[in-house]
C-alpha cells in the first residue's frame, strides 16, 4: 500500500503543517485514468519529496492515474530546500524537486544530484510595496525596477534568504547600485513574509508564486522589480539523493521516466492542469484562486523531453548547460557568504549535475 505522510515545515512557520498530497478528483476526462491496480505483487519502495506548489503537479497527477502504481511510495511536502535538504541525513527522501537555491546549498552539502528541470521559476519572482508606498508612484525603469537609490535605501524588506527570491532581490540592489548593507533584511519564510507585510510589517516584501498572485489580485499591492525583467533565469530542479544515484539507479530511472511523463500530459492538458493545481493547493492549504492556477501554469512552463535532454546533455568537456545555470547561483550563494569557491569546486568535481537519467529517458 502507498502511503501519505504530513510533513512538519519548520518550527518558524508558526506551527502550520501541510498535508501531504491528494490530488484533483474531479479532473476532466483527459486527465484520468483507471489503472489503480498493482502492477506487480511486489511493489519497489520509494520516498519522493517536493514542495507544495507547482513543480509537485506531476507527482500528484501520477498518484492520481496511476503512474505511480509500480511504486509503495511515501510523499513528503516540505516548505523549502533548506529543511529538504536536512531530512537527507535522516534517509526520509530518495527522488523529487526542490527550488535551485535549494538544490546548490544541498549538492555541496549532501552531494544531492540534479537530474532535470521542473517547472520555470523565473515569471514567478516578484518584489511587491503597498500601493501607498512612494515607490508604488514611480516609474519602472528598463529593468522593470522601480525608483531610485534613495527610495530603495535604508527600507525594511521582508525577504527569505538563500532563495531565489533573495537573488533576486540582489539583483535588484546591484542594478541600483546598492548592497544588502544598505537596506534591513527580515528573514523570514515567503508564507510568512506575506502575511507579516499583509498586517503591515515592512516596507517590501519578496515574494513567489501563488503569493505574489494574491498580492496583486487580493491586496493591490503594486510590483517594483521581478526575476524576469532583471534578466535572471530560476529553474525549479528534479533532484535525487547519492544514496539513491549510486545504490538505486534502476529506480531512480523508473521515476524520472514516470515524473516526466505526467509533465508531457500535464502540458497537453493546460486547462485539466490548472484545475488539478487549484485542487491541490486549496488541499494543501495554500490560497489560490482559479485565475491563478491558470496563470501559473501559463506563465511557469515545464520543459518538453526535448528541451531537458538538450538542457543536460554534456559538450566535449563534460558541461552542460544545467551545470552553468547551477553553477551562475552557486556564484550568488559564494557572493553572499552562504558557499565557498570550495563548495563551489565540488559541486563541479562530484558532478553534482547528472545527465545520464535524462539521457536515457525514453516515454512511450
Amino acid at each position: 500500500m502507498k502511503k501519505k505522510l504530513a510533513v512538519l515545515l519548520m518550527a518558524g512557520l508558526l506551527g502550520v503543517t501541510l498535508a501531504a498530497c491528494g490530488g484533483g478528483k474531479e479532473q476532466k476526462k483527459e486527465l484520468e485514468t483507471t489503472g489503480n491496480e498493482s502492477k506487480s505483487e511486489e511493489k519497489i519502495p520509494l520516498k519522493i519529496s517536493h514542495h507544495p506548489y507547482l513543480h509537485a503537479l506531476p507527482s500528484i497527477y501520477a498518484e492520481d492515474n496511476g503512474l505511480y502504481d509500480e511504486f509503495d511510495y511515501t510523499i513528503d511536502m516540505y516548505a523549502g530546500g533548506p529543511v529538504q535538504n536536512e531530512a537527507i541525513a535522516s534517509g526520509a527522501w530518495e527522488v523529487g524537486t526542490t527550488g535551485i537555491g535549494g538544490a546548490v546549498l544541498g549538492c555541496p552539502s549532501y552531494n544531492m544530484k540534479v537530474i532535470g528541470y521542473a517547472c520555470d521559476d523565473t515569471q514567478a519572482l516578484d518584489i511587491w510595496v503597498r500601493k501607498d508606498s512612494a515607490l508604488a508612484g514611480k516609474e519602472a525603469d528598463e529593468m522593470g525596477v522601480r525608483g531610485s537609490v534613495e527610495d530603495w535605501k535604508g527600507k525594511k524588506i521582508l525577504c527569505q534568504t538563500g532563495t531565489t527570491c533573495h537573488m533576486t532581490l540582489i539583483a535588484t540592489l546591484e542594478h541600483l547600485g546598492l548592497t544588502m548593507n544598505d537596506v534591513e533584511i527580515i528573514d523570514t519564510a515567503v508564507a510568512q513574509s506575506y502575511a507579516a507585510f499583509k498586517a503591515g510589517e515592512a516596507d517590501i516584501v519578496c515574494l513567489w508564486s501563488p503569493f505574489g498572485y494574491q498580492a496583486e489580485d487580493d491586496e493591490g499591492w503594486v510590483k517594483v522589480a521581478d526575476a524576469g525583467h532583471l534578466g535572471l533565469k530560476m529553474p525549479t530542479l528534479i533532484v535525487a539523493t547519492e544514496d539513491a544515484v549510486k545504490n538505486r539507479p534502476e529506480v531512480v530511472q523508473e521515476w524520472l521516466k514516470c515524473y516526466l511523463k505526467s509533465v508531457e500530459e500535464l502540458r497537453a492538458d493546460p486547462e485539466g492542469s490548472a484545475k488539478l493545481l487549484y485542487d491541490f493547493e486549496e488541499e494543501e492549504g495554500i490560497s489560490m484562486t482559479e485565475e491563478a492556477a491558470k496563470r501559473d501554469i501559463e506563465t511557469r512552463i515545464f520543459p518538453s523531453l526535448e528541451e531537458n535532454k538538450k538542457a543536460f546533455a554534456q559538450d566535449a568537456d563534460g558541461n552542460s548547460a544545467a551545470q552553468e545555470d547551477l553553477l551562475k547561483f552557486a556564484d550568488f550563494m559564494i557572493s553572499q557568504g552562504k558557499l565557498t569557491e570550495a563548495d563551489k569546486q565540488a559541486m563541479i568535481d562530484d558532478k553534482a549535475v547528472d545527465g545520464t537519467f535524462m539521457a536515457k529517458v525514453a516515454l512511450d
